[in-house]
């Protein structure tokens, strides 16, 4: 079994994060770079994780890197760097810079973003030319908060109405609403990854649960459906499941594992 390696990455701002990769079996110049969610668990990048997720026959195919976030590490969580990194800004250039200092400039990477790592992959597919395919689990189109407020009901609404409008007044304040700070709502409040969407001319794939009450989910399936009609994307929803997929993860590795499949057989 590959031994999994623990990258230290330099970032700007004197900040770091540790990458995890595990290298294919056999030489190969394919890469599944996986970007995880927005919580602060490290992820490790064993080939069991991999094979997981996109299925144990294709798992062997791919050299697998995980870019974990600045201030995660096995020994634990700074909270400091943790929240100074979450910005969407840094979260890109923390990316491409981490992608650009271990994969090798003539080989293939094909982007997998769960979460807030699918709501940035579409922004890094467009940046960087290598990736030849994006796919994006359990992420929307929107910013976040226009989401929010389009999964409120009721009396909520009028109270994050008002909680938004103080975020945009105040959008460097250390204060925090719904588990992120201002600033970091602040920075995702922009339909960045559907403007991304609609320039990404790699093969795209979406997977959605039906009963996601995290992302807005009508929006996202609109308008994935809208840009299909220009670009090769593919979208599944899959029914009675939520946005942590718990029951449905089996079901995630089958379709995203057909859809890699048929990557790396192209040219």
């Amino acid at each position: 079994m590959a031994r999994v390696q623990q990258v230290g990455i330099f970032l700007n701002g004197g900040r770091y994060l540790v990458a995890c990769l595990s290298p294919a079996p056999k030489t190969s110049r394919e890469w599944l770079v996986y970007l995880p969610e927005s919580g602060a668990d490290f992820c490790c990048a064993t080939r069991r994780e991999l094979s997981n997720l996109v299925g144990s026959k294709l798992a062997p195919r791919f050299n697998y890197l995980v870019i974990n976030k600045p201030g995660v590490s096995e020994a634990g969580v700074d909270g400091l760097e943790f929240e100074e990194s979450f910005r969407r800004k840094y979260r890109i250039e923390d990316a491409i810079l981490t992608i650009r200092q271990i994969v090798p400039p003539n080989h293939r990477i094909h982007l997998v973003g769960y979460s807030e790592g699918a709501y940035l992959a579409p922004q890094i597919g467009r940046q960087e030319k290598r990736i030849r395919s994006v796919t994006m689990i359990g992420g929307g189109t929107r910013g976040w908060l226009k989401e929010e407020l389009a999964n409120a009901r009721g009396a909520q609404k009028l109270l994050y109405q008002k909680k938004i409008k103080d975020i945009y007044l105040h959008p460097r304040k250390e204060k925090k609403w719904n588990g992120f700070s201002y600033a970091t709502w602040y920075s995702y409040r922009g339909d960045h990854t559907l403007r991304a969407l609609r320039d990404v001319r790699v093969p795209t794939l979406a997977i959605l649960g039906a009963r996601d009450r995290v992302i807005d989910l009508r929006s996202a399936i609109v308008d994935l459906m809208l840009v299909s009609r220009n670009q090769p994307i593919q979208v599944h929803v899959f029914g009675d499941c939520g946005h942590r997929f718990t029951r449905h993860w089996r079901h995630v590795s089958r379709v995203l594992g057909r859809f890699l499949g048929e990557q790396v057989r192209s040219p």
